[in-house]
């Protein structure tokens, strides 16, 4: 008889083999060996054999039909079956004598076998399975109801094998909050989005730049909030969040197309945020002779400004210029850190006020839950709409914890950091943006300016972004008391 060797290990996580397809191959060659077995081929497949459909087995099965082989040495008979269509197949041929024998490790299997005893083989190797499946599914739910996350970490986290938790990845997790807050800006696509990462420092395990499906996938996944999707349920989790949920909220909504920017061949770090002062119509971009210039659209056809080009090299120097008034002295940049911690100690009654009215939030949604309940069980609504209702409640319910547990955490937190890392950033603007590229030049621009009007070249109007607009503002060698009525009242 001609043998065919079969071995088989299952990819999916429901089916783990002890033996791998090397040691599998390694045993049955000994035993083909020992008995004198003639081998005619060695087949190996990596699938599960729970569905119909594996390509190796079938054409295994076509080799002994055409009369290349009539013999199978395999591991176990469920290599060879874990489903009854297959295993119906595979009885059929060794009843009909097309396979003249199955040799396992343990035993060996005849066409003169009771057929039953090979049912009773392939089907407890059916029943395996599907008591494996649910009891892996039975598993994962108890996971997700504790807050544990049973799969491989999304991007952005690791799965932490001592503990068995999910924790951020100190390398890959700071550009996770970098992609939502570009992105909600509404002044990037993908393309765009691939781009400026790589700019800081993004790259792929192999070095490379990410495809804009891995951004998009990023920008999708609400577990970076702190919740958990499973199969259209929510879940709270216990990892800890890498951005809020108003801004993932903010990404969907761009993506959705409420602020999806017009895709662009070329890039112009300034299109967008230079308008003109005689007509109030954007500046656009094109290359002449290689060089980039900006210029009015005359998008109201009575403007004469479109004849007037600004090469980018000048208008790179009127923004840099512009950022002079954000300049302040160590010294000052020192008071405002002080006076910023005063303001916090301050303030500690506000946040005990937020975290009050979340809590009523969170009470009127157990009254809501009860009024849907009470429709659908006088039959005022369907089933669906009462699912797809309940989905909802119990997403907002998840972000609502989220939010108290981080209004919880900033009580009595000190601001004083976020605020000298802005007048710092005010303080290096103009530097940074005359060293960056394309890319990081865009982001200063959008970071701390809105539209500039110009004319024949000169900056008419401008306004900075809050609160850089009252830094702007903000006598320079004036006394602190002005600067810090001006912030607040901003604040306000």
């Amino acid at each position: 008889m001609k043998y065919l060797i079969y071995c088989r290990k299952s990819t999916d996580t429901e089916d783990r083999q002890v033996l791998s397809l090397e040691s599998q191959e390694s045993e049955l060659k000994r035993l083909a060996e020992a008995n004198k077995l003639n081998v005619a081929g060695i087949l190996r497949e990596s699938m599960s054999a729970k569905s119909v459909g594996r390509p190796v087995f079938n054409r295994m099965l076509k080799m002994i039909a055409s009369g290349k082989a009539d013999a199978i040495i395999c591991w176990k008979l469920d290599r060879l079956a874990r489903n009854m269509v297959d295993g119906g197949q595979v009885m059929d041929l060794l009843q009909k004598s097309v396979i003249q024998e199955i040799r396992t490790y343990e035993s060996v299997h005849v066409p003169s076998d009771n057929v039953l005893m090979l049912a009773v083989h392939f089907g407890m190797a059916n029943q395996y399975i599907r008591d494996l499946s649910v009891n892996v599914k039975r598993g994962n739910r108890a996971k997700l109801d504790r807050g544990e996350w049973p799969n491989h970490a999304p991007f952005g986290y690791l799965n932490d094998k001592a503990t068995k938790r999910i924790v951020i990845d100190p390398d890959r997790g700071r550009y996770v909050p970098q992609i939502f807050e570009l992105y909600a800006t509404g002044n990037y696509g993908f393309n765009a989005m691939r781009e400026l990462m790589y700019e800081r420092g993004l790259r792929t395990r192999t070095g490379k730049k990410v495809l804009k499906s891995h951004i998009q996938r990023i920008l999708k996944c609400v577990f970076y909030t702190g919740i958990m999707e499973r199969d259209g349920k929510y879940y709270q989790g216990n990892h800890e969040p890498l951005i809020s949920k108003q801004l993932f909220d903010d990404a969907q909504r761009v993506m959705e197309g409420n602020s999806r920017p017009r895709p662009s061949r070329l890039f112009f770090p300034l299109r967008g945020f230079l308008t003109c002062a005689s007509c109030g119509c954007l500046l656009t971009a094109s290359v002449h002779k290689g060089h980039q210039y900006y210029y009015c659209t005359n998008g109201k056809g009575n403007c004469t400004q479109h004849k007037v080009y600004l090469r980018e090299e000048d208008a790179y120097k009127l923004v840099a210029n512009l950022f002079d008034d954000l300049i302040f002295t160590d010294r000052k940049i020192e008071l405002m850190y002080r006076a910023a911690k005063e303001d916090t100690e301050k303030n500690g009654g506000e946040q005990i006020a937020t975290l009050s009215q979340l809590n009523k939030i969170l009470a009127s949604l157990l009254e809501k839950e009860s009024k849907l309940l009470d429709a659908f069980l006088a039959e005022q609504i369907t089933k669906e709409l009462y699912d797809r209702k309940v989905s909802d409640i119990q997403f907002e319910r998840i972000a609502l914890n989220n939010q108290i547990r981080e209004a919880e955490k900033k009580q009595g937190v000190s601001t004083l950091e976020p605020t000298k890392k802005l007048f710092k950033q005010a303080n290096t603007a103009k530097k940074e943006f005359l060293a960056a590229g394309d890319a990081k030049k865009r982001i200063i621009v959008s970071e701390l300016l809105w539209n500039l009007s110009l004319e024949n070249k000169v900056v008419r109007s401008l306004q900075y972004k809050t609160p850089f607009d009252v830094i702007a503002k903000a006598p320079k060698k004036g006394d602190l008391n002005t600067m810090l009525g001006g912030l607040e009242s901003d604040q306000d």
